[in-house]
């Protein structure tokens, strides 16, 4: 008895019933089944009596959807009592009931038998439920002699294969094995004879209008076993298997060609940022020429597909800068562990020493649970639009004679410096070139310009690093002082800048004297605009001018 009052059936008492159950219902199908469920060959312990074979992958894949269910308590059942039976529909013909027998042998024959029994009752508001055409068989046997002569084959055979009982007695089957899957037909066949085991060969076997199947054979020697005297092949069709297969190495071909093609560079990396795929021009972009992909352990089998292995994120980006290394491993950890994505461009220095951009784009990739199984990235080369983009900058940031900032970024850097708390520190000063307009009329423009770019340095070299020196137009320039702590510092740094210009400059045509009217003004506790900051310097210039002895002039407050 069970714990919950069952009675557990006896083995030999239950093998009895079974085959009475089969004896009385010749129409009825049968299979095998595993303790996982899944349909496995019928024992030939278990005599037969014209049954058909049920096929597929597992008896309830048979059953109409509403009655899967009854098929699952029946399961359940059988594994304490040792039989159960209930009726169910069928997919083939869901317009009838069946009875569905479940009977456990595995104490006698080591399966558990599954019996399908027919009826003539209807299902009372379910005929109109489509009946499917029966299922070609899937598995089939014949039993063929020491020498590998057929000595018979059941219908499944001839339905699968298309021959005669009479084109197939007395034959070797040899010829109908494809000439490349021969050699392990007859090495297969040698060790069931010289060990007794069963042997498995996975071959294609050729039907009468001369396409081949894919089968799994499994050759069973019984030849000293009383009243058989044979080897049994058992044989299982697999063709839709193998054709999904090729079917699947048919799109990783296609894949692996379009990315060989692909202009991108692509990283594919798992949880633990090892490598599991990189094309080659990805290895173009982060070290300029595919032999450097000798050094990652990637192995090159076709120029155009490197699977790099043994290698980490580290290897095969180490020529990324520090800094752009730092950022892409940040974003990494966010599209591992957030399944998010994440854009970054990155530095890179080539082995050659020659200076790359990249963008690179992270995908996360998501198992059907949603967990991250593992990041792709899309590498793309940006150097160019990086390139032009930085000149854009340049140009609207510097002017393109002096390399001073311009008019507009001098005056709106000095508008973000008064806009801060602590703008009370701020101050500029204005200079303007004293008898620069005589070299442009006497030496010509290119002598003006060439003592431009000789003040500029100037300007540079008398102002501290923090100060910043702008080009308002012409022979005006202005400083921008950041941090001082009051116009004494600010008249300090104008007389350097004073005494640096009011000098002598030496120019490809000769010598030139220069001198400069130079105004100073500190924001102090005023609330001041750059316009207004700036107008206060201009004034303070002119007054400078008009005394003419280049001195610098700090402007009334």
């Amino acid at each position: 008895m069970t714990n919950d009052g069952h009675t557990v059936a006896d083995g030999q008492a239950v093998a009895a019933g079974a085959e009475a159950l089969l004896r009385e219902h010749a129409d009825a199908l049968v299979c095998g089944l595993a303790g996982n469920g899944l349909i496995v060959p019928v024992p030939q312990s278990v005599g037969l009596w014209g049954q058909g074979l049920i096929e597929g992958r597992a008896l309830i894949d048979n059953v109409v959807a509403a009655d899967r269910g009854t098929v699952v308590r029946l399961w359940l059942r059988v594994q304490e009592e040792g039989a159960a039976s209930d009726k169910v529909r069928l997919l083939r013909k869901p317009s009838a009931w069946t009875t569905l027998h479940f009977i456990d042998l595995r104490e006698i024959h080591g399966v558990l038998l599954g019996v399908i029994v027919p009826s003539d009752e209807q299902a009372d508001g379910e005929g109109k439920l489509e009946e499917l055409a029966p299922a070609a068989p899937r598995f089939c046997s014949l039993t063929e002699d020491e020498g590998a002569r057929v000595l018979g084959c059941d219908d499944a055979f001839m339905e699968m294969f298309g021959y005669t009982v009479e084109e197939l007695l007395g034959n070797s089957v040899l010829d109908q094995i494809h000439p490349d899957d021969q050699g392990r037909a007859v090495e297969g066949w040698l060790a069931v004879l010289s060990t007794g085991h069963d042997q498995q060969t996975r071959l294609r076997r050729r039907r009468k209008d001369g396409t081949y199947m894919w089968v799994d054979t499994t050759l069973r020697n019984l030849l000293n076993h009383p009243d058989r005297n044979y080897v049994l092949v058992e044989i299982i069709d697999i063709s839709a298997e193998m054709q999904a297969q090729e079917a699947l190495a048919e799109r990783e071909e296609l894949l692996r060609r379009l990315t060989a093609a692909m202009p991108v560079g692509l990283l594919h990396l798992d949880n633990e940022r090892n490598v599991v795929f990189n094309n080659a021009r990805l290895l173009e972009i982060l070290f300029g020429s595919q032999t450097q992909a000798l050094t990652l352990g990637a192995q090159d089998t076709d120029a155009g597909d490197e699977r790099a292995t043994n290698a980490t994120s580290g290897t095969i980006l180490s020529t990324l800068t520090e800094q752009s290394a730092a950022e892409l491993d940040a974003a990494l950890t966010e599209v591992l562990s957030d399944g998010v994505d994440k854009d970054v461009e990155v530095d890179i220095t080539l082995p050659s020493g020659t200076w790359r951009r990249a963008l690179m784009s992270l995908r996360a990739l998501l198992r059907p649970n949603g967990e991250v199984s593992g990041a792709i990235t899309c590498v793309l080369d940006i150097t160019d639009s990086a390139r032009a983009r930085q000149e854009l900058e340049q140009r609207a940031t510097f002017d393109p004679l002096t390399q001073c900032y311009n008019r507009a970024s001098v005056l709106s850097t000095l508008e973000r410096e008064l806009e801060r708390e602590d703008s009370s520190n701020t101050g500029v000063v204005y200079v303007d070139l004293d008898r620069f307009k005589p070299v442009n009329d006497r030496l010509g423009h290119a002598a003006g310009d060439e003592l431009l770019v000789l003040v500029a340095e100037r300007l540079r070299l008398a102002s501290r690093d923090t100060d910043l020196a702008g080009r308002l137009g012409g022979d005006e320039f202005l400083i921008v002082l950041r941090e001082i702590p009051g116009p004494d510092m600010a008249m300090r740094a104008a007389q350097r800048i004073c005494d640096a210009l009011c000098d002598c400059f030496e120019l490809s045509c000769g010598k030139v004297e220069l001198g400069a009217s130079i105004g100073v003004a500190c924001s102090g506790e005023e609330t001041l605009t750059a316009g207004e900051l700036v107008k206060r310097a201009d004034t303070a210039m002119y007054r400078s001018k008009e005394r003419g002895d280049c001195v610098p002039v700090l402007a009334v407050t």
